[in-house]
């Protein structure tokens, strides 16, 4: 029988801060030491809430003192990120990092830096990719059915209204950033994580229209150039009328992928036109639809085997480089930018 060895420390008590307690209470390895939030009892009201009796830490200072925490979890604001996460990473502890990685550029690789000096593991949340259509389409290009790449795009169409946790914070410039940094990165890494690396953008931003208290343009559109030689383009669209859609549509040589559909006169020839493989869609914004569990999963898989993950820090910085790069070309007009890979 797995004996559980893994203490778990979670940094923020907010929305998704629920879905970590679960995945790390019911993964056999580990188990939930505790959490920290800067007010008092909401740490406790979640984990109560998820059958966990865990310490609520009274300090940032007292949680890092516990040498029972092996894995620090960071779920709280994002400008606060780069601080703690460092923190954890140079204390030895194996670092759980939400989405975006930090606000800027040096918020970002000042994480990957400790992470790198201190040898320990990393995963960043972008949890589309263990989303199980996202899943089968990994395994479709990994087989080479879709040929080299023509043409790819993703969309993330996902408002924030005044009813969702932390509304506040996305709104503002400081915290929430842009509309690519707080919410698009989603778009922008499940791209990247099928399509290849982007190495330039030409992005327009616009905004706010509708809602007034986005401090910054919450409705932005990029085209792309692929590694590979591709091209592409990437929205993300958090102000406006319409339900939560992500659309993912790549073309290649030998197949085309809409979505949950497929289309190959190559490997499918007698069929018309896309045809549908059912699966767990993309679609809602909700984060207990999202695919925590088999992340952590994944996690602790890397962690035993000592492995990277493919989601590790070191790969992710890419994803936050093309959301900057966005940014800067939107704030210059459109003009073309390098993404610093």
């Amino acid at each position: 029988m797995m004996t559980k060895k893994y203490g778990v420390g979670i940094i923020g008590a907010g929305w998704v801060s629920g879905e970590y307690v679960k995945a790390f209470r019911d993964h056999p390895l580990t188990y939930v030491v505790g959490m920290y939030n800067k007010t008092p009892g909401k740490a406790t009201n979640v984990m109560k809430t998820h059958g966990v009796e865990g310490q609520e830490f009274k300090s940032v200072d007292q949680f890092f003192d516990d040498e029972r925490i092996n894995i620090v979890v960071h779920c709280a604001h994002a400008d606060t990120r780069p601080t703690y996460i460092s923190r954890a990473a140079l204390s030895g502890r194996h670092v759980v990092i939400e989405k975006p990685i930090s606000m800027n550029a040096e918020g970002t690789a000042q994480i990957r830096e400790a992470v790198t000096k201190s040898g320990v593991k990393s995963i960043v949340s972008c949890v589309l990719r263990w989303n199980p259509q996202f899943q089968t389409i990994r395994a479709l290009i990994d087989d080479g059915k879709l040929g080299d790449l023509i043409y790819a795009e993703a969309d993330y169409w996902h408002p924030i209204i005044k009813a969702y946790p932390g509304y506040s914070y996305y709104m503002k410039k400081i915290s929430g950033g842009s509309s690519f940094v707080v919410a698009g990165v989603h778009a922008a890494d499940i791209l990247r994580w099928l399509a290849g690396d982007v190495v330039e953008v030409a992005a327009f931003s616009t905004g706010p229209i509708d809602n007034k208290d986005y401090e910054y343009q919450p409705v932005s559109v990029a085209a792309l150039r692929f590694a590979n030689g591709a091209i592409g383009k990437l929205s993300s669209i958090i102000e406006g009328d319409t339900p939560y859609i992500f659309n993912c549509r790549l073309f290649g040589t030998t197949m085309s992928i809409n979505n949950n559909r497929v289309h190959s006169h190559k490997y499918y020839p007698g069929t018309f036109g896309y045809w549908e493989f059912p699966t767990v869609k993309p679609d809602s914004g909700d984060v207990a639809h999202h695919p925590f569990v088999p992340e952590i999963a994944h996690f602790m898989e890397c962690i035993e085997n000592n492995v990277e993950s493919h989601a590790s820090i070191h790969d992710m910085v890419k994803t936050m480089a093309l959301c900057f790069a966005i940014d800067e070309s939107a704030a210059k007009g459109g003009q073309p930018v390098h993404v610093k890979l």
